[in-house]
């Protein structure tokens, strides 16, 4: 992966793409450092049956948010572990209007938060049990010294919500549809912001479009041996939400509430295909094609 490294990722989509390559502790907590940014905290919260482990430490650590960076790294990892191993897992960016098939027991909390992860896997017993986890955002702090901390909400099971486990993931679109979708939407996104000009009134905009046009992301982010087609759709996805996020920004432009309103609708369908692709590229599932 060269060029230059900006492009980010969701928390979900970074855990859910390390989820399945977590074998032993060392990999466990190359996942965190992955999911973790600079200047959060985490926390993790468990809803019902309590299967991770070291749960009462977990617990302990979530009575405030100013911990040391040790402590919430060691949150996250016993969070990595208490996921893992998964049989199939992808996740979720909602938004109202638009699901993804998020369960309705959590749809709520998923569409509060705009993503969040859906998983299958067995228990200690061998049982198959579906889960959601939503990564919830605040601030602490004062003006001066503010701090962003991320607080993981884990649903352990709504296996009996559900028709079957089979069909958690039915709301998140296969990588190959995924892939034709974002193809499409890279055509309509150029024509849109060309039709609309809208670097026309901020003349760094078409240099920052094509900065954006050629990122990447940080090796970090993106566990080893991920497949050559669904890293492209990652990164396709994520330039797509990043340019719309630019041309929807009009920070310092001359622009009226009507052009505002214009792009924001001529861009809504890139956005939400963007969506789409990097949760399908985020997926593992049996069959995954």
């Amino acid at each position: 992966m060269s060029g230059p490294a900006i492009l980010a990722l969701p928390v979900s989509v970074t855990l859910a793409l390390w989820l399945p390559v977590v074998k032993d502790r060392d990999s466990a907590y190359r996942a965190a450092r992955a999911v973790a940014r600079s200047g959060e905290h985490h926390e993790v919260h468990i809803r019902r049956a309590v299967h991770f482990s070291r749960a009462d430490e977990l617990e302990a650590r979530r009575r405030s948010p100013a911990i040391s960076s040790s402590a919430w790294l060691a949150a996250l990892h016993d969070l990595v572990v208490g996921l893992t191993p998964v049989l199939e897992v992808a996740a979720v960016m909602p938004r109202a209007g638009d699901p993804m098939g998020a369960p309705a027991a959590r749809s709520a909390d998923l569409l509060d938060a705009g993503e969040g992860l859906l998983l299958r896997r067995t228990d200690g017993h061998g049982t198959e049990q579906c889960s959601v986890v939503v990564p919830m955002r605040s601030t602490y702090g004062s003006v001066y010294e503010r701090g962003e901390l991320v607080t993981w909400t884990v649903e352990d099971d709504i296996t009996d919500l559900l028709p079957a486990p089979s069909l958690l993931l039915a709301g998140v679109d296969s990588l190959s549809h995924a892939r034709r979708e974002i193809q499409l939407a890279l055509t309509e996104a150029v024509e849109t912001l060309e039709a609309l000009d809208v670097a026309r009134n901020r003349p760094d905009l078409a240099d920052q479009l094509l900065d954006l046009s050629l990122a990447t992301l940080p090796d970090r982010l993106v566990p080893p041996h991920v497949e050559p087609r669904q890293l492209d759709v990652l990164e396709r996805a994520a330039r797509l939400l990043a340019i719309v996020d630019l041309a929807l920004d009009d920070a310092g432009a001359a622009v009226t509430a009507a052009q505002i309103d214009q792009r924001a609708h001529a861009l809504a369908h890139v956005e939400r295909a963007a969506r789409h692709a990097m949760c399908a590229a985020s997926a593992t599932r049996p069959g995954r094609s």
